[in-house]
C-alpha cells in the first residue's frame, strides 16, 4: 500500500482520537474515500462531522453500502463500497456490487426491515432529493487497494437499470487525487508544443487581445499532461475534469478508432497565457493554463498508446496585449470559457467563477479578512482556515436568510447561479457601494460558523442539552430551514415584521442590512445560538412527525424540499406559535441581541 494512503489514514485515526473516538483503519479508509470523492478535500478536521455522521453507513445491515452522498453539483446520488484490502478480485467485486443492487431493489419496493436505521435514514434522504428530471441518477463507486479486471466486472452489470454509472477506484487513483489536493495554485511556466506544419497558424488580434489557432500534436499534449497535470496545467480552467461516461466514451472511441477524424469531431482546446511564439514546427507558450479542454486533454493523455498513433487537435491560444488590468483579462477568459465549453455540461456556478461581480465580492470580503471561494478545486491559504466560504454556500445562506426560500437553496442550488433572477437577488446588490451589505455578509458568515459549531456540539453530545435521535436526524438535514427561521427572527427583532399584525406573504420583502451578531458583546453567545438551534429543530420535528405519520412525506429531505412547505407549514406555524404563546417579547429579550441590526 502506498505511503500517501497510509499517511492519510493515520491522520484520520489521530483526528478521531482527538475527539475521544477509537477508529479502525478500515473505518478510516471509508472516511478517506468519502472525503476525497465527495468533498474534494483532505481536511479531515473540517469534514469529520459531516462525513462521520451524515455519510458513513458501514456496519451491520448496511446492504453493502459503506457511504451515501448527494452530489448537489450534478444532482445525483453516490453510493460507495470500500474494501481496505489488496486482495480483492473480480468475484469479490461482483458480489459486493450485486449486494448494493439488491439493496436498491428492496428500498424501491419498500422492503427495508432488514436494514440498519442509519442506512434507511441516509439512503431515503438522498434519494428523496432526486427530482423527476434526475430520478434514478445513482452512481456506484467501488474502491479498493487492489488491481483487477474492472472491465470484466462492469460487463456483468451492463444494462442494469438500478444505477446510472459504475466506477472503480484503486490505490493509484486515490494517490493521484491526494497529490492533486496537496498541490497549490500555479500555472505552467513554459512548454513547447509540436504543431502539424511549420508556421501553420491562423492569427487574430484586437486593440486589447491577440490570439492564434494551431493544430497541436496529441503526443505533445500527452507529454504536457504527464509533466504538469498537477502543476498548473488546468488551474485557469473554470472547472476540473469531471467524469461523464457518455461523453467520455465518445472521445475515447474517436481516439482509438477514428483518430484521423478527431480534428473534425472535437471542439479542441483553449489556452490562456502571457506569451506565445510560433517557431517552425513548434509553438512555445509561457505562463499558461488550459482554460477549456481539460476533458479532451485528460482522455488523450490516458488513451493515446503510442507516438506512432499521433494525431492533431485544434488549439486556440489567447493572451491580453496589456497585462496590467487583471480584472478585464479574467472577464475575457471567462467569456470565452462560457462560449466554448459546450462539449460537456458544466455547472452554473463554474460559469460565474470569473464574473466581474464575483471577483469584486471576493475582493471586498478579502479586504475584511474573509476568503470567498469562487472556483472549484482551488486550494485556499491556511490563514483563511476559519474565515472562508464557498460562493455556493454563501448563496444558499443568503437565499434562505434574506429571500426566505430554503427549499430552493437546498434542493435546487444550481438555480441560484443559472436562474438570472435568483442570481441577481444575491450577487447584484451593489456591495461595493453599500458597506452595510458587506457588513451583513460578514455576520451571516459568522452566524453560519456558529450554527455549524452548535450542530457539531449536538451531534457529539457536547451541547447544554441532548437531542433525541429524531431531533438529530432533522438537525442533519434542516440547516437551511433553521437559517431561514433565523432570518425571520431577524425581521421581527428589527421591526420589519409585526407578528401580531403583519401577513407573511406581504411583509417578507422588508430587509435592512448591517452588522448584527458581531454587535452582541456578552460571553454567552454560543449558548444562545445552541438554545435557538434546539428550539427551531424541535419546532421542525413536531411538524415533520405529524406529516410523516399521516403519510404525507417519506423522509425529512422530502419534508424540506420546497419553499411552499417552508412558508405554509414551517414558517406559518412558527408565526402562529409566537402569537399563541404571546412570547414575542421573550423571543426578542432572549435571542434578540443576536440579531439587532447595528447599522
Amino acid at each position: 500500500m502506498a505511503n500517501l494512503i497510509e499517511t492519510e489514514i493515520k491522520k484520520i485515526v489521530d483526528c478521531a482520537k482527538s475527539k475521544n473516538q477509537d477508529l479502525s483503519d478500515e473505518k478510516a479508509f471509508n472516511i478517506l474515500v468519502c472525503s476525497l470523492l465527495c468533498y474534494n478535500s483532505i481536511e479531515y478536521e473540517k469534514n469529520w462531522y459531516d462525513i462521520n455522521n451524515e455519510n458513513i453507513t458501514d456496519g451491520k445491515g448496511d446492504g453493502g453500502i459503506d457511504f451515501v452522498f448527494y452530489d448537489d453539483d450534478n444532482s445525483k446520488v453516490i453510493l460507495g463500497q470500500n474494501k481496505y484490502s489488496e486482495n480483492v478480485d473480480v468475484n469479490v467485486a461482483t458480489a459486493e456490487i450485486g449486494k448494493i443492487l439488491n439493496t436498491l431493489i428492496d428500498f424501491k419496493n419498500g422492503n427495508t426491515s432488514d436494514y440498519s436505521k442509519v442506512l434507511k435514514s441516509n439512503l431515503l434522504n438522498v434519494t428523496d432529493q432526486l427530482n423527476d428530471e434526475n430520478e434514478g441518477n445513482i452512481d456506484i463507486v467501488f474502491t479498493s487497494l487492489s488491481l483487477f479486471d474492472k472491465e470484466k466486472v462492469s460487463s456483468k452489470f451492463a444494462g442494469n437499470a438500478e444505477f446510472s454509472d459504475l466506477n472503480f477506484m484503486d490505490n493509484l487513483d486515490l494517490e493521484k487525487i491526494i497529490e492533486d489536493l496537496q498541490s497549490g495554485l500555479e500555472v505552467v511556466n513554459f512548454f513547447s508544443f509540436d504543431i502539424d506544419k511549420a508556421n501553420n497558424a491562423l492569427t487574430f488580434s484586437s486593440d486589447t487581445c491577440k490570439g492564434i489557432v494551431v493544430n497541436v500534436s496529441a503526443s505533445s499534449l500527452k507529454d504536457a499532461y504527464e509533466r504538469y497535470e498537477s502543476k498548473g496545467l488546468f488551474n485557469l480552467n473554470i472547472r476540473r475534469y469531471i467524469k461523464s461516461k457518455n461523453v467520455d466514451e465518445g472521445i475515447i472511441d474517436s481516439i482509438n478508432k477514428t483518430k484521423d477524424d478527431f480534428w473534425f469531431k472535437n471542439n479542441g482546446l483553449t489556452i490562456a497565457c502571457k506569451h506565445f511564439d510560433v517557431d517552425g514546427n513548434t509553438i512555445k507558450i509561457s505562463d499558461f493554463s488550459i482554460v477549456n479542454g481539460g476533458q479532451t486533454t485528460t482522455l488523450i493523455a490516458k488513451h493515446l498508446k503510442n507516438k506512432s498513433d499521433d494525431f492533431y487537435v485544434m488549439c486556440k491560444i489567447v493572451k491580453k496585449i496589456q497585462q496590467t488590468d487583471n480584472a478585464s483579462t479574467m472577464r475575457f477568459f471567462n467569456s470565452i470559457a462560457e462560449a466554448t465549453n459546450s462539449q460537456k455540461p458544466i455547472q452554473p456556478r463554474d460559469l460565474k467563477s470569473n464574473a466581474p461581480e464575483m471577483l469584486q465580492l471576493q475582493k471586498l470580503l478579502k479586504d475584511r479578512g474573509y476568503f470567498l471561494e469562487i472556483k472549484r478545486g482551488i486550494p485556499v491559504h491556511r490563514k483563511y482556515k476559519d474565515k472562508r466560504i464557498k460562493n455556493e454556500e454563501l448563496a444558499q445562506l443568503f437565499y434562505s436568510f434574506v429571500i426566505q426560500k430554503p427549499g430552493t437553496a437546498r434542493s435546487n442550488k444550481r438555480s441560484l447561479f443559472s436562474n438570472n433572477r435568483n442570481y441577481k437577488q444575491i450577487f447584484y446588490q451593489n456591495y461595493a457601494k453599500d458597506s452595510n451589505k458587506v457588513d451583513f455578509l460578514i455576520d451571516l458568515i459568522e452566524l453560519n460558523k456558529r450554527v455549524d459549531n452548535a450542530m457539531t456540539n449536538f451531534k457529539n453530545r457536547k451541547a447544554n442539552i441532548d437531542m433525541t435521535a429524531e431531533q438529530l436526524n432533522v438537525l442533519n438535514n434542516s440547516k437551511l430551514a433553521i437559517i431561514a427561521l433565523m432570518g425571520f427572527i431577524y425581521r421581527v427583532v428589527n421591526g420589519e415584521f409585526d407578528v401580531k399584525n403583519d401577513q407573511l406573504d406581504s411583509k417578507l420583502d422588508n430587509f435592512s442590512y448591517g452588522y448584527f451578531i458581531s454587535n452582541y458583546k456578552e460571553d454567552d453567545i454560543d449558548t444562545k445560538v445552541e438554545d435557538l438551534v434546539f428550539e427551531l429543530v424541535d419546532h421542525i420535528v413536531e411538524l415533520y412527525e405529524t406529516e410523516f405519520e399521516n403519510g404525507q412525506v417519506t423522509s425529512i429531505s422530502n419534508f424540506l424540499k420546497t419553499d411552499k412547505k417552508y412558508l405554509n407549514t414551517i414558517l406559518e406555524k412558527y408565526n402562529i406559535k409566537l402569537k399563541k404563546r404571546n412570547n414575542v417579547d421573550d423571543l426578542i429579550n432572549y435571542f434578540g441581541g443576536l440579531f439587532v441590526n447595528g447599522k
